[in-house]
């Protein structure tokens, strides 16, 4: 393959590259199904860095001119058929079926950054980049035995209602431990104040109580950054949001105010409790204050409490519906993080005037969830399994948490900064305003570790200079390897302004 490129150009390398193999491709001299060369043996041969291939391909890939095939490498796309979609999509009347072809158009969801890349997998190669993305918990501490003995026991002797439809507020049993848990966190749990309503996950409840909050022409407050989930439920229920800065101490709750004086605001979602991605907690005054204006401008909160079982140290902080004498603040809490992310199961803890509601808006809309896993989660309670479990799994991710910032404080630079988390999966490392996440990413990634881009949380899918580790999925070992390899690819990326330089080329102004 014949590239002609001209470093006396200021037309930047990688971009004469993805010009030249178009060439190629367009005029038939690069057939598709053609094998491309590997990064590096393009590099060498142009006499060009590794980075600038890639970055190429990338953008090729993207374009639908070439296509990654996992363990095969970069072959040419059939730009026969792509044209044809491609026609397609501009010119629906060109393949119609009949005079008035159906336009999709106003019904897609923007997807960039809507889901974060999969976790590298233990049957990868050694020298796959590790990886500090996904926070989740760790598939190898999944309670298998109790789980089969329990499901076992069930099965032996199967009840009806078991596989039956479930009265949407839950399975009762479940309903009732929850009521006591939430009593004993310091929520009002007397007849008439507050009460539980089981959903099927997270997004499930958040869905559910949107679908009862939210008017038309109206937006949500959520934290900037905050989970990507929040950002992509918002995104694909086309509901209008603003963002309100993070900072160590939480959401800068005296931005809220001038937000809700403009009226329009359906309500606000927050993660005080180990706040994903940065792991902060809102302070008690933070938390006061806005239970002060969601009661004087009526506007609920939506608490997203997922990390209430996660911590590892330090005192216990007062959730915002422990707080809540108004009843302003429904309050979500999940198994996923604690438990098994697949079993689906969550709960919202709710005034008791919405309850009905949202237990009318959760039958109209899915009926009920399975009774059947949600015995499963009261049996794995009742047992004295789930107690177990949470101070085996504790004890191992304070553990993993340990090791990442203890390799932080010797190999990162000193300019960065980070948050210390007490409890949850991830923290927050700040980098200096010239730098960009995304930029430093691939970076990174080429020498050996990679995180979560800030455009994954940012209100608008933005990038920022700031990026999320999360440790749960790494043992130590990895941890202060991955750790590692990412302090000494930032003290270069900081040390040496040709990087900085490379990096602007190749990935735009940082």
């Amino acid at each position: 393959m014949q590239i002609q490129i001209d470093k006396k150009k200021s037309v930047p390398l990688y971009r004469q590259i993805v010009a030249e193999i178009c060439r190629l491709i367009d005029e038939g001299l690069l057939a598709a199904g053609t094998r491309l060369p590997s990064s590096r043996e393009l590099a060498e041969t142009v006499d060009v860095s590794r980075k600038t291939v890639l970055i190429a391909y990338q953008e090729l890939i993207a374009d639908r001119y070439l296509e990654s095939r996992p363990q095969s490498g970069t072959f040419v796309v059939d730009r026969s058929v792509v044209a044809d979609l491609d026609t397609a999509d501009k010119n629906p009347d060109s393949v119609k079926a009949s005079d008035a072809a159906m336009d999709w158009s106003p019904y897609q969801i923007p997807g960039g950054f809507f889901s974060l890349p999969p976790e590298r997998k233990a049957t990868e190669q050694p020298q796959a980049p590790i990886s500090f993305i996904k926070a989740l918990p760790d598939s190898r501490l999944f309670p298998f035995e109790q789980i089969k003995q329990i499901t076992q026991q069930l099965l032996w002797d199967p009840k009806a209602f078991f596989f039956d439809y479930g009265h949407p507020q839950g399975y009762q049993p479940l309903v009732e431990y929850l009521e006591k848990k939430e009593a004993l966190s310091g929520v009002a749990m007397k007849p008439g104040q507050n009460d539980v309503v089981v959903v099927s996950g997270f997004q499930q409840g958040m869905n559910l109580l949107i679908n009862v909050l939210h008017d038309p022409g109206k937006s949500v407050i959520v934290e900037q950054p905050t989970y990507a989930a929040i950002l992509n439920f918002c995104i694909a229920r086309k509901i209008p949001y603003i963002g309100v800065p993070v900072d160590n101490n939480g959401m800068q709750v005296n931005k809220v105010e001038a937000i809700l004086k403009k009226g329009k605001i359906s309500a606000i979602i927050t993660i005080p409790t180990f706040h994903n991605p940065t792991g902060t907690v809102m302070s008690t005054s933070r938390r006061k204050k806005l239970l002060e204006l969601a009661a004087e401008y009526q506007v609920p909160i939506i608490e997203d409490d997922w990390a209430q079982d996660l911590r590892y140290e330090g005192p216990q902080v007062p959730s915002l519906k422990s707080l809540d004498e108004a009843g302003s603040v429904i309050r979500l809490g999940s198994f996923s993080k604690v438990f098994l992310p697949g079993l689906r199961l969550a709960w919202a803890t709710l005034p008791s005037e919405l309850a009905v509601p949202l237990v009318r808006m959760k039958r109209g809309c899915d009926r009920g969830d399975s009774f059947f896993l949600q015995v499963i989660m009261h049996e794995f309670i009742l047992k004295g399994y789930l107690d177990k479990h949470l101070r085996r799994t504790k004890r191992i991710y304070k553990s993993r948490r340990d090791a990442l910032l203890e390799t932080m404080e010797e190999h990162f630079p000193k300019e960065l900064t980070w948050t210390k988390p007490q409890g949850g999966f991830s923290l927050w490392v700040n980098l200096p305003r010239k730098l960009k996440s995304l930029a430093l990413y691939h970076y990174c990634r080429e020498r050996g570790a990679e995180f979560a881009v800030a455009n994954f949380f940012w209100p608008g899918k933005q990038d920022a200079s700031g990026f999320r580790l999360s440790w749960s999925l790494l043992e130590e070992g990895e941890i202060i390897d991955g750790a590692t390899r990412l302090g000494m690819a930032l003290q270069e990326v900081l040390n040496d302004p040709h990087v900085l330089d490379e990096l602007a080329e190749l990935y735009g102004e940082l």
